[in-house]
């Protein structure tokens, strides 16, 4: 989705606003308005950097986990080592980072929007004077759910270059760089053909990203001193509690990532007439290859969910923290 808000980004607004939250201060809304900003302006640049950092970290494990799951249902199944030892053996390491400019670009931005948007739903359903860290466990969920959505947007048209770009299924189209694969996309079916597969990106992502931030906020619960704050946590902390919501993340919504990489990769299997959507494209992997093929390269994608999103979350923090002047390894 990728290609993952804390508690002090909102309390740098949130605390140098509290005391006034309900006051007749003509200055307040002015005042609030650019504490909101530099919070913003924060998570964005963090975001960044995170997506940066995470996406180089995952990126060879997602394209083997998209090769497992475009193979073709009549051939010989592949094992994800396999096709791991293929790919280098048959096209050399890098290879593995075929497709890689989309997503980059993709998971910098999808870091940023999922964070500032995360942050944004707190502050907008928290009460007056409430730090938004303290508004119910489901509440958050539901902001995570939120986050979902908007970055679904941005995540169908980069991923289903990606994902053609990723398959060594023969029947698939085989392009020359990300942008042959864009510019025939356009040609043969316009803008909207980027957005094949957009609702299984959404069944995906509004789940997963509720799963993710509870996930991460449920570790940051747990290691969270008593009487402090997340700042206090030591980086390793932040790596278990992102490596738990990455981990979350993936078991729940797994199924439509599949069906979503098939649509898009054109290796559905589908009848010709049959439209490909995801109702269909879920009943025609349940017939021919069974639950296991809604779940083929689930446990290499879990896999690689701990490290890509400890690292991703570990980023993120450490750039809060150094944006806001905060020591780096907690208390």
């Amino acid at each position: 989705g990728d290609c993952r808000a804390g508690r002090e980004g909102q309390q740098d607004a949130g605390e140098r606003v509290s005391s006034r939250a309900v006051k007749a201060d003509p200055d307040f809304l002015g005042e609030m308005a650019e504490a909101a900003r530099e919070v913003a302006r924060n998570e964005l640049i963090a975001g960044t950097v995170a997506g940066f950092v995470c996406k180089l970290v995952e990126y060879p494990l997602d394209t083997i986990k998209v090769q497992a799951q475009t193979q073709s249902a009549t051939g010989p199944r592949v094992s994800p080592i396999t096709l791991l030892m293929q790919t280098i053996r048959t096209d050399g390491f890098f290879a593995l980072y075929r497709g890689l400019p989309a997503p980059l670009l993709a998971s910098m931005c999808e870091s940023s929007v999922l964070f500032i948007t995360y942050a944004f739903a707190r502050r907008l359903i928290s009460p007056a004077g409430v730090d938004p860290d303290d508004i119910p466990f489901g509440h958050k969920l539901a902001c995570g759910s939120f986050s979902g959505v908007c970055v679904a947007t941005i995540l169908t048209p980069v991923e289903l270059i990606k994902c053609r770009m990723q398959t060594t299924n023969t029947s698939a189209v085989r392009y020359t760089s990300s942008f042959d694969c864009f510019k025939h996309t356009v040609q043969e079916g316009g803008l909207k053909a980027l957005f094949q597969g957009h609702v299984g990106t959404l069944c995906r992502e509004v789940p997963g990203n509720a799963a993710w931030f509870g996930g991460y906020e449920l570790g940051i619960r747990a290691l969270t001193p008593t009487g402090g704050s997340k700042s206090d946590i030591h980086p390793a902390g932040l790596a278990a509690s992102g490596a738990l919501g990455g981990m979350c993340y993936w078991l729940m919504p797994f199924p439509f990532d599949v069906v979503k990489s098939k649509i898009q990769t054109g290796t559905h299997g589908l009848p010709a007439g049959v439209t490909a959507n995801v109702p269909n494209v879920l009943k025609h992997v349940m017939a021919t290859e069974g639950i296991k093929g809604l779940y083929r390269g689930c446990g290499l994608t879990v896999a690689r969910a701990a490290p890509s999103n400890a690292t991703l979350f570990v980023t993120y923090e450490l750039m809060m923290r150094a944006l806001r002047g905060q020591p780096l390894f907690g208390a």
